[in-house]
């Protein structure tokens, strides 16, 4: 689980130096130096952007909406798009794999290494042109469907991603529920497609950057260009609009293997 620039050109120098810090190793106390864009890096001595951030790299957005923050309408826009999207689940299927894959979803799981007992949250995608025809927040086509994917058993419908075209912030009528997260990735390649395995399994397991921001040796941290948002089934809706999977809540609702839990 970041666009440049689409803040404009006045954050780009601004936006160029926080990287090439990073990329260097240079430690948060010094990235808090160079002018940088608001809601990418945490402000000195915190763990977590600031909770009225709506955009920011999914290593450091609060795990949860700040509900208090949203206006009365912005939580209906909320509850409306959640129950569309739930109600959208059931009518279509997703459930089913073949379902999802015969409404074009891509339900290609890659192989687990050797001895990982983790859940991983794997995303099928639809292609771009389905996700643009149409468009932004379609409850009824969302990007990706999200399954659990737990050793040994098959997958569970979790929860469901939207995306915006490289460089474009994503909107937010919805408040503090419609939070977009970008990504920072520390690799060789000059960019994220570079990557081996990129969108095969668990893209948010694929392409995390140290807390730190440092790289390690030989690698740049790179900004990822493309925002997504998640919602869960979950039965709430502070932890439907989580930033990450709310594995509490989706062991609840019993998406997750107790096991698990």
């Amino acid at each position: 689980m970041k666009r440049i620039s689409a803040l404009g050109c006045a954050t780009v120098a601004g936006s160029l130096a926080v990287v090439l810090l990073a990329a260097a190793g240079a430690s948060p106390t010094a990235l808090a130096g160079v002018k940088r864009v608001d809601c990418t890096f945490p402000p000195p001595g915190a763990q977590w952007l600031p909770e009225a951030c709506l955009h920011g790299p999914i290593q450091y957005l609060r795990e949860y909406p700040a509900v208090r923050l949203a206006t009365p309408a912005q939580r209906t826009f909320a509850r409306s798009l959640h129950d569309q999207l739930v109600a959208a689940a059931k009518e279509e299927n997703w459930r089913d794999l073949r379902a999802a894959a015969d409404l074009g979803y891509r339900m290609h799981v890659g192989p687990r290494k050797p001895g990982d007992r983790l859940v991983h949250y794997f995303h099928a995608g639809s292609s771009p042109s389905e996700a643009r025809k149409y468009g932004l927040l379609n409850a009824r086509h969302p990007k990706a469907l999200i399954y659990a994917n737990a050793p040994g058993r098959p997958l569970v419908l979790v929860g469901a991603m939207w995306t915006r075209p490289p460089g474009e912030r994503g909107p937010t009528p919805g408040g503090q529920f419609t939070r977009w997260h970008f990504h920072l990735s520390c690799h060789a390649g000059n960019s994220m497609a570079d990557m081996p395995g990129h969108n095969t399994n668990d893209i948010h397991s694929l392409i995390k950057a140290p807390a730190s921001a440092r790289c390690p040796a030989g690698t740049h941290l790179h900004i990822g260009r493309v925002e997504m948002m998640h919602m869960w089934f979950t039965d709430d809706l502070r932890s439907a609009f989580g930033a990450r999977p709310p594995e509490p809540e989706l062991c609840t609702a019993i998406l997750i293997p107790r096991s698990y839990c």
